[in-house]
């Protein structure tokens, strides 16, 4: 029997059904189609040395990324093909990959390069044991995974994606990688992943629900372009160095907001404020949990002598005001997704008022169904 709530004539006006928010089984399934798409992983001034490397882990996957002699950044799956054991942690910088339970060693390439052995030991040919590769790509300077070796490169998944932010973020590949939750983006929150994605891909709610935020940006102005694999938005200010959220200075500062969504779970931006650029991941721990994990970059050299401290401001309104308000929201949602009176919500979409349409969710919510419809 086809499933009429998703179907052709549904697909304009209903969001997805409530199960797709709440259901192992659709968590089960969303993660093969997570794992087989880009995963933001890091930034590649995280591996700016030879030997340098990071770890991951991904739906319970783990993986490393590590730059070789020969400069080239490579990611591997965090496991030893001798037992099993997990070859590194966390991140640093290695000459080579050993295992910390046999002492079986690998060159940055992959290689098997040593083992214990003697004449007299019987054990695999080196040549033919290795590591097992993951593709790895950037983006805007942020590295990304992805495991299904036949998938295309960045540039070719999201065409225009990268001209997009030479041309809004022409000074990026100068920003340095700041410490701590700068943006206050790297939080745990008890809702579905696509709960927070959703919440991202509108500002129907800003008005109501973000007081300050809304102060302080032009919502009416805010406009989305969408494109096969990903959602481009425009959110200017309203131009007010003093606003309730926090102080602007219109003369160094961003005063014109440009974030991306980039399908299934990858979102990045550059918020107003002090110069700087943000990438996050929304990772699906359960059903009814997500945690977002997010890198961000900051100017360098600063912009002017007060730049430190109105990005202290922000950070800290991002992280106690408006992250705090979407939490609420997104959590009081993932409620409702479990109420048997509800089983599917509505769409409001208008041509020519981005700033309450929700048509951006919707293009998500048809990437997501046909993407787990493939997998």
């Amino acid at each position: 029997m086809t499933d009429q709530s998703i179907g052709p004539a549904a697909a304009a006006q209903r969001a997805l059904p409530a199960r797709y928010y709440a259901d192992d089984d659709v968590l089960t399934r969303e993660r093969a189609m997570l794992m087989d798409h880009w995963q933001l992983v890091g930034h590649r001034k995280q591996l700016a040395e030879r030997g340098a490397f990071l770890t991951v882990t991904l739906n319970d996957q783990d993986f490393f990324l590590i730059r070789g002699q020969d400069d080239v950044v490579r990611g591997f799956a965090n496991v030893c093909p001798h037992r099993g054991h997990r070859l590194v942690e966390g991140q640093g910088v290695k000459a080579r990959i050993t295992c910390p339970y046999h002492a079986w060693t690998f060159t940055h390439t992959g290689a098997l390069m040593g083992m214990q052995r003697t004449r007299t030991t019987e054990a695999p040919n080196r040549a033919e044991i290795g590591l097992t590769e993951v593709n790895v790509d950037t983006l805007g300077g942020f590295l990304f995974i992805n495991p299904n070796c036949n998938a295309p490169a960045l540039d070719d998944y999201a065409p225009g994606l990268a001209a997009q932010l030479e041309q809004h973020c022409p000074d990026l590949p100068q920003y340095a990688i700041e410490d701590g939750p700068a943006l206050g983006h790297s939080y745990t929150c008890d809702a579905n992943w696509k709960v927070l994605i959703d919440n991202y891909l509108e500002c129907h709610h800003c008005g109501v629900a973000h007081d300050t935020f809304n102060d302080m940006m032009d919502i009416a102005a805010s406009s989305f372009e969408l494109f096969d694999t990903y959602t481009f938005q425009t959110a200017p200010t309203a131009g007010r160095a003093d606003n309730r959220a926090f102080p602007l200075d219109l003369d160094h500062d961003v005063t014109v907001g440009h974030f991306w969504f980039l399908f299934p779970n990858t979102v990045f931006g550059q918020f107003p404020g002090a110069q700087g650029f943000y990438a996050s991941r929304f990772d699906a721990v359960s059903p009814h949990r997500t945690e977002r994990r997010t890198f961000s970059l900051i100017a360098d050299p600063p912009t002017d002598p007060g730049m430190a401290e109105r990005n202290r401001l922000r950070g800290i309104w991002s992280s106690e005001v408006v992250s705090q308000e979407d939490r609420r929201l997104c959590e009081n949602v993932q409620r409702g997704m479990r109420q048997h009176a509800f089983t599917q919500g509505w769409y409001v979409t208008d041509p020519d008022a981005h700033g309450i349409s929700e048509h951006a969710m919707r293009h998500f919510h048809q990437m997501y169904l046909e993407a787990l419809e493939s997998t």
